[in-house]
């Protein structure tokens, strides 16, 4: 009786420590349960610098909150806004609202004991007057590279990949492609990750290796390094921060640098 109890101990530790990724909520692969709900929340600067003195800014505040609906399985619903969205041609700012949200689902699958896999897609648009769109006429540079109509709209769908190693080491990668359905040129958009996740009991970080491609007519590509930071105030709540910075590419000869620096709160409930 002693054994089949200290066997099934150990069994239950080393579930605990090949599905950890599970209760990790500052993992890249974490989905809530069945009628649990994980929250997001965000705050981000980004900034792209020209050898010309022009410069794209961007102030966001993103909240996503994942609703779990089975075994690992979960819907996605992000709502975000633009602060002083930059006008390239005046070097100005507007401070109206820039929204754009996204609706989707994810689950993961477990290949093996350690190895995991998420698939997921969704629907996004940005700048809507309403929660269908609208057409509008452009007021910026930035608006008029989205098309005539202020109403963009894209499908998304993710690939994620995880293998579980000791002490906490999760490598993983993603593969997103993001297809434009909003007029006639409908070019799509590549982003493919490969990192390292690690969970320090405390704290965790994440530090990886990030590659953009789009398929327009100047088929540029980005490379990106990055990395994250989360303390873990319990086992349902944490705090952190974020960036990344882009170190090559061919998006335009005249980009200098491009980086985002940010802050975020994670709470499970």
């Amino acid at each position: 009786m002693k054994k089949l109890v200290l066997a099934l101990g150990i069994s239950g530790v080393a579930l605990t420590t090949n599905t950890s990724y599970a209760q990790d909520i500052t993992s890249d692969l974490y989905l809530p349960s069945e009628h649990e709900f994980a929250s997001d929340t965000a705050i981000n600067f980004r900034k792209f610098e020209f050898k010309d003195n022009r410069a794209d800014k961007n102030f966001i505040l993103r909240e996503s909150l994942d609703a779990g609906i089975g075994e690992q399985a979960a819907l996605r619903f992000v709502l975000a806004n633009r602060f002083n969205s930059a006008d390239l041609s005046s070097q100005q700012y507007n401070n109206d609202f820039n929204m754009d949200y996204e609706l989707g689902i994810a689950k993961n699958f477990m290949l093996t004991e350690n190895w995991v896999m998420q698939l997921g897609g969704s629907y996004y648009t940005f700048d809507p007057q309403s929660w269908y769109g609208h057409s509008y006429g452009a007021k910026s540079q930035i608006r008029n590279d989205l098309g005539n109509s202020r109403w963009y709209k894209e499908l998304r769908g993710k690939i994620k990949t995880g293998y579980e190693l000791e002490d906490g080491l999760l490598p993983y990668a993603t593969f997103e492609v993001d297809g434009n359905i909003d007029n006639s040129n409908r070019h799509l958009e590549y982003t493919a990750f490969a990192g390292i996740h690690k969970n320090e009991i405390t704290y965790s970080y994440d530090v990886g290796l990030r590659y953009q491609f789009a398929s327009n007519s100047d088929n540029n590509e980005s490379w990106f390094m990055q990395g994250a930071s989360d303390y873990f105030i319990n086992d349902d709540m944490s705090i952190g921060g974020y960036a990344d910075y882009r170190f090559a590419g061919s998006y335009t000869p005249k980009m200098d640098y491009g980086y985002s620096i940010g802050a975020r709160f994670k709470v499970k409930f």
